[in-house]
């Protein structure tokens, strides 16, 4: 629960539990057919306004009421199509971590949740010794592909390698949940190197 209430800015936005972890500044492609989201999507187009992301503890992204972890991303939607086959195709990008309240549950199954933004993180330059994993995230990216290949930078900052880093690789959802939960881009690094080279061998591009 969100402590101090009194004392922080509170909103209230429809809350989206997904298998991921999304960090300010991803992309999140989906694929909308169930009608509370359509809805969810209809309101935020229509209001300019973002929604709320947050990994699941328990229950499944489709159908029912699926338990979400305490924080997460607000996401805004900044591309969307309909696709041939009927289902409304959305591009979404985080924008600003958040602590989750209180979560209630409307008539079609659709949650909305009280949130408080976060402060954003300072950008960090990410340590010599760990200037590989932008060299990473850089080969990574093309082949993964659109529309993530749109992600690549020259100087990326700790911050989006880390993000990135930790969206894209295929690593277990409590793993990403757990360097989410972490203070700073560069401690998410270090912890990442860890699980990508756990017996501390060093990399060299």
């Amino acid at each position: 629960m969100i402590a101090d209430i009194d004392r922080v800015e509170i909103e209230k936005l429809p809350l989206f539990p997904l298998n991921i972890v999304l960090f300010p500044g991803g992309l999140l492609p989906l694929r909308i057919f169930e009608p509370r989201y359509l809805r969810m999507v209809s309101e935020c187009l229509r209001s300019q306004t973002p929604f709320a992301v947050a990994s699941i503890i328990d229950g499944v992204e489709a159908g029912g009421i699926a338990t979400t972890m305490p924080r997460g991303t607000v996401a805004k939607i900044i591309d969307w199509e309909q696709h041939e086959d009927g289902l409304l195709g959305l591009l979404c990008e985080g924008e600003q971590m958040f602590t989750l309240g209180e979560v209630t549950v409307e008539h079609d199954q659709l949650q909305r949740a009280e949130i408080v933004r976060r402060p954003p993180e300072p950008e960090q330059e990410i340590p010599e010794q760990l200037e590989w994993m932008a060299q990473m995230l850089n080969d990574l990216l093309p082949q993964v592909g659109p529309p993530f290949d749109r992600l690549i930078r020259e100087k990326p900052s700790a911050n989006h390698v880390a993000g990135r880093l930790i969206e894209l690789l295929p690593l277990p959802l409590a793993s990403k949940q757990e360097m989410f939960e972490l203070p700073d881009s560069i401690a998410r690094l270090r912890r990442l190197e860890e699980l990508v080279h756990p017996d501390g061998s060093s990399f060299n591009a």
